[in-house]
């Protein structure tokens, strides 16, 4: 940033100084004159070139046992799982529940996104994620080969609501963390993973 603002006013400085060249000998302006729409003219450069000036990235600050590497780790993870899931969802035919599937993935990356800027919310959301995420992915790819079947029977069409109703709290699961990150609500998820493994144990699409 130091090295830009002192480029910027070398810049601003010579063009202003070459104007100034310009009003007082070629144009013979009044040096009060001259000395004025110079400054401006410095003034003016250097603003532009300012606001022109490359943006820095928002300030990422660490602690707490949360590292560069455990965020690039956990957002890259994302990233491919994102993808994933994403691949799987263009093969529902049901628009109804491809739409429930893009709705988790834009929670999903409001959540990452949540957590690029304030890493220390990993320590909330990488025990969510680890779980509700790569259920997700396992749901929508059982459901995906389900309703490819060529003869659907009462059985397949019984885990086919079933991965529906597991989607639906999924789908709720993930509004909810999202609330409380934005919210900086740091409970604990424990109780209410543990809760839903045994839904969906009870609800075992095999």
């Amino acid at each position: 940033m130091k090295n830009f603002t002192t480029i910027a006013g070398v810049i601003s400085g010579i063009a202003a100084g070459l104007m100034m060249l310009g009003l007082f000998f070629l144009l013979h302006f009044s040096l009060i004159i001259t000395l004025i729409l110079s400054l401006l003219s410095f003034l003016g450069i250097y603003i532009i070139l300012f606001a022109l000036r490359p943006k820095d990235q928002f300030a990422i600050k660490f602690g707490n046992g949360i590292t560069a590497e455990m965020l690039h780790n956990l957002l890259s993870e994302g990233e491919e799982k994102i993808k994933e899931l994403e691949k799987l969802g263009k093969q529902i035919k049901d628009e109804k529940i491809r739409a429930k599937i893009y709705h988790i993935i834009s929670i999903v990356k409001k959540i990452f996104e949540n957590i690029r800027k304030d890493p220390e919310k990993m320590k909330v959301a990488r025990q969510f994620l680890s779980y509700y995420f790569d259920t997700s992915i396992s749901i929508v790819n059982k459901y995906s080969q389900l309703s490819m079947q060529e003869v659907q029977s009462a059985e397949i069409s019984r885990s086919l609501l079933k991965a529906e109703n597991m989607l639906n709290s999924i789908d709720t699961a993930f509004d909810r963390q999202l609330a409380r990150l934005l919210s900086n609500d740091v409970m604990d998820l424990d109780v209410e993973i543990e809760t839903l493994e045994k839904t969906f144990k009870a609800e075992d699409l095999n």
